[in-house]
């Protein structure tokens, strides 16, 4: 999972501007912002400016952001095709307004070699759903959910004796501090949805160090028992991601 969703930006300014509270272009400046300023990314088959206007003229009200993996996918709007891409993407928009709703899948290109800081452009592609999945976990469900995951984990790691390994892993987990949020959510989310935000986007860059070896564990029992508590770990990131991009509420714009 990478430390922000690239929709989660889409979803977390496009919110704002759909209900009147920014203009398009702060919705294009974000989006560069958090996923490349050079970098030609798109909408259907025109550019993002364009794309987006495109879903209001459709009717577009709400985006809503799904994280769905093999197993969970209670969140996706069908129907199977629409479904597959999203699982193969690992994430994507659910367009709340539209008769049938829509979907925006992307797909990610690296223009250059990755070796030279390669730019990552991204493609949404349009597709028709065949409904509006149940909205996600509310803001304090999700919250609870993180906490008792991060208790589950450090506890499973320090078992393991992981700190040995990777203390950075361990530190991560016990960091309490307010963390800042990313550039993804725009006017109208709570103070709340905020600081879930910061503190998913602050484990997934955990759960991207712990990725990178097994840590202590050195028999096949250790690393099932890691990646099952790191599996945890991830479930309640991505439910804590959807929370927070679902949370907006345009009467927090003038509070």
């Amino acid at each position: 999972m990478p430390a922000s969703p690239r929709s989660g930006v889409v979803a977390g300014w496009g919110n704002a501007w759909l209900a009147g509270l920014v203009g398009l272009d702060d919705v294009i400046t974000r989006v560069h912002e958090a996923l490349g300023s050079n970098a030609p990314h798109t909408l259907g088959d025109e550019p993002l400016v364009l794309g987006l206007g495109a879903l209001r003229r459709a009717g577009a009200e709400r985006l809503r952001l799904v994280l769905p993996v093999p197993g969970d996918v209670s969140s996706l709007p069908g129907p199977a095709d629409v479904n597959q891409d999203a699982l193969t993407a690992g994430e994507a928009l659910v367009v709340i307004g539209p008769t049938p709703p829509l979907a925006l899948v992307p797909s990610f290109v690296v223009h250059g070699p990755a070796v030279e800081g390669g730019l990552e452009s991204v493609h949404w592609q349009v597709l028709r759903a065949s409904r509006v999945p149940p909205p996600p976990s509310g803001l304090r469900a999700a919250d609870h959910e993180l906490s008792v995951a991060i208790r589950q984990t450090t506890a499973a790691l320090i078992d393991l004796d992981i700190a040995s390994a990777r203390p950075e892993v361990l530190a991560l987990l016990r960091d309490r501090g307010e963390a800042e949020p990313g550039p993804g959510l725009g006017p109208g989310y709570p103070p709340n949805a905020h600081a879930l935000l910061a503190r998913a986007e602050l484990l997934a860059k955990l759960l991207e160090l712990a990725a990178l070896d097994d840590g202590a564990a050195v028999t096949a029992s250790e690393v099932s028992r890691r990646t099952a508590a790191l599996r945890g770990l991830s479930a309640a990131v991505r439910r804590a991601y959807e929370a927070a991009y679902d949370a907006f509420d345009p009467a927090y714009a003038t509070r």
